[in-house]
């Protein structure tokens, strides 16, 4: 059986539902997660509305705190 592949990006209803924020609060973390990436790596391919699958992961998910 083929696995199901996820996106490479992570849009702004899945940060709505994993954060449990507003429309308006998932994009600003998404353009802040963005933001920090672009920082951190200056040749990131960075998409208005969604962020890196797991750059989000790691920043909100496992590390416990959160975004």
């Amino acid at each position: 059986m083929a696995e199901k592949k996820l996106p490479l990006f992570v849009g702004v209803d899945t940060v709505i539902s994993d954060l449990g924020v507003s429309r308006a609060k998932a994009y600003d973390v998404i353009k802040q997660l963005n933001k920090e990436m672009k920082e951190q790596y200056p040749r990131a391919i960075v998409v208005a509305g969604k962020v890196n699958r797991i750059w989000y992961e790691e920043a909100c998910l496992k590390t416990g705190t959160g975004c």
